[in-house]
């Protein structure tokens, strides 16, 4: 007859609780994965069969009591961790959604979103449209599995028991928040120059003729000189959600 210590036990269960922690800590915050549409049992039961995938080839946790103060202080690590690793993956598609917020900005749709009752936070059109293309592009590179590698990853870089200190630095973070404001920039800066010359137009335009109501057409020929841009623009987002996953993840890989 097969016999088990306690500790033996406790050991075991801990091969598979912490890494299973930082999974669903991830699954909460990571695009894609914290989608509520995803069950809450499918999410417990994928974590935990990749936490069973995982833990035969993780460095051993640290041999603690799982009713002691010290197993508490590691369940809140491995939530950090995990958490954290989500959060800069979701900075990442922020910055093409930032991106379509500033185009409709210029296009004029932000009125749009006080009447779109499925949205509550109010998003343009722009800046929906290029929040679901950035998660279809997400899913097309294989994101997803990407984001699973990371955090394998992270427990060669970051094994339980020892505190991460460069995932929790402010600089890390605040270089990965100007990256995204960049890439916003850089992908919005041509229809802001496109917007203004049109916008110009329109005031010659007003200026030359003022009997005609220039709102009349104005709209429509700005919300058509965008759609135009966004067209020419959509061609161009996986290389700038490569490099802001790449530099997301490699915070966690160093």
């Amino acid at each position: 007859m097969i016999s088990f210590t306690t500790a033996e036990l406790e050991a075991f269960i801990a091969t598979i609780l912490w890494p299973a922690v930082r999974v669903l800590a991830l699954f909460a915050t990571a695009p894609v994965l914290s989608h509520r549409t995803i069950p809450r049992p499918a999410k417990v039961g994928l974590a935990l069969a990749i936490a069973f995938v995982l833990a035969p080839v993780l460095p051993a946790p640290p041999p603690v009591s799982l009713a002691s103060g010290a197993a508490f202080s590691l369940l809140a690590q491995q939530v950090a961790i995990g958490a954290t690793l989500g959060f800069a993956v979701r900075l990442a598609l922020a910055a093409i959604e930032m991106a379509g917020e500033v185009i409709g900005l210029q296009m004029g749709l932000s009125f749009a979103g006080f009447f779109d009752l499925s949205n509550p936070q109010g998003a343009n059109a722009a800046g929906s449209l290029l929040g679901l293309a950035a998660t279809l592009l997400f899913l097309a590179i294989d994101g997803h599995l990407l984001v699973i590698g990371a955090l394998a990853e992270s427990f060669n870089a970051f094994p339980v028991g020892e505190f991460p200190r460069q995932v929790f630095a402010t600089d890390e973070f605040a270089k990965l928040g100007s990256q995204v404001f960049s890439t916003a920039l850089s992908l919005s800066l041509p229809m802001i120059t496109v917007m203004l010359f049109a916008n110009l137009a329109l005031g010659v335009i007003a200026r030359a003729a003022p009997q005609l109501n220039i709102f009349s057409f104005g709209f429509p020929f700005s919300i058509l000189l965008g759609l135009i841009a966004l067209f020419l623009t959509m061609p161009y987002l996986s290389d700038p959600l490569q490099r802001a996953l790449a530099a997301s993840f490699a915070i966690f890989m160093r």
